[in-house]
């Protein structure tokens, strides 16, 4: 099962997806996927998780600045689905 974050996606483009997973693993962390590419962000340092991405670098640096406006909620979500942060 997926829990979609709806408030991001109103935040965002309409072409990206913001979700975090059900039993996913640590550490607390939010995919995002659209136009043909996908990335996980780190959601305690804002790091890109992945070694490679196809989303351009303009694109991720919007995916960041959203993840990072709305780190406090997300880290919520997380902690509601997976326990308490580490």
């Amino acid at each position: 099962m997926v829990y979609l974050m709806t408030r991001l996606k109103a935040l965002s483009s309409k072409h990206l997806i913001y979700k975090i997973n059900e039993n996913d693993h640590r550490p607390p962390h939010i995919h995002i996927e659209g136009m043909g590419a996908s990335v996980r962000i780190n959601l305690l340092t804002l790091e890109i998780m992945d070694k490679e991405t196809d989303f351009s670098y303009a694109t991720l640096n919007r995916i960041i600045k959203v993840v990072k406006e709305n780190r406090s909620l997300l880290l919520e979500r997380w902690e509601e689905l997976h326990g308490q942060k580490n």
